[in-house]
């Protein structure tokens, strides 16, 4: 029975039940007097509707509270990926409908198993928040940044073109590549590979997530190439 409570009908059934309890109190010990039973009538009713309303508005926050749970990250605070997705799904309908163009940027943090394994989670979910705050005051208030998964971003540019997107984007490169967390005495950096793809009235949310996390990789082996010339040099 307590679980059921927990549920919309628990809830209702409970609702029904209280408000069976509320009539009886409602009726019991009332004056004989007509004019003192309507005022006591009055006022009861309006405590008690008072009361239902506020457990309706607890009730309609609960469930926006759960909504946004499972549609944001708990440690960043940015959509997760299956918001994202959602998000990403209505801007590409958008796009369809009135041929808008945007970038979709896809970004991972270099080294950061080295970093959890060094310095522990907490340093990686510092490194994690300082990541996410980088890339959302990197973009305008129309823009969308999300946290994907592990240390996975994604970054939406809407209403712009390729040019305008790679350019916005070597700013936000340049601004994570500038950041990064002091840990119990220890700097960190932040350092990330970032790739991007445009998308229009044509691409889907499944291809167009593929081809940007392609480019992504391609930039973390082409850094990780450099790395490894470098030291054989």
């Amino acid at each position: 029975m307590e679980y059921a409570a927990s549920t919309p009908d628990g809830e209702h059934h409970a609702a029904g039940v209280r408000l069976g309890t509320l009539s009886h109190q409602l009726l019991r010990d009332l004056p004989t007097d007509n004019s003192e039973r309507e005022q006591i009538l009055v006022e009861r009713a309006l405590r008690y509707a008072a009361e239902t309303e506020q457990r309706l508005a607890d009730q309609r926050q609960r469930i926006v509270t759960l909504e946004n749970l499972s549609s944001t990250d708990a440690l960043t605070g940015l959509l997760n990926r299956r918001g994202f997705e959602h998000h990403l799904f209505l801007m590409l309908a958008r796009a369809r409908r009135y041929g808008e163009t945007g970038v979709l940027a896809i970004a991972d943090l270099d080294g950061f198993k080295a970093i959890n394994d060094s310095y522990g989670h907490g340093a990686g979910d510092a490194l994690l928040r300082c990541a996410a705050e980088t890339l959302q005051d990197a973009v305008r208030e129309s823009d969308v940044v999300a946290r994907l998964g592990g240390d996975e971003f994604a970054t939406l540019l809407v209403n712009t073109n390729w040019k305008g997107g790679q350019s916005r984007l070597r700013t936000l490169q340049w601004l994570c590549d500038s950041a990064g967390i002091v840990h119990r005495g220890h700097d960190i950096p932040l350092r990330i590979s970032l790739g991007a793809e445009p998308y229009g009235p044509h691409d889907t949310v499944e291809d167009l997530l593929h081809r940007a996390d392609m480019a992504m990789y391609y930039d973390k082996r082409r850094k990780q190439s450099g790395m490894v010339q470098s030291a054989a040099e």
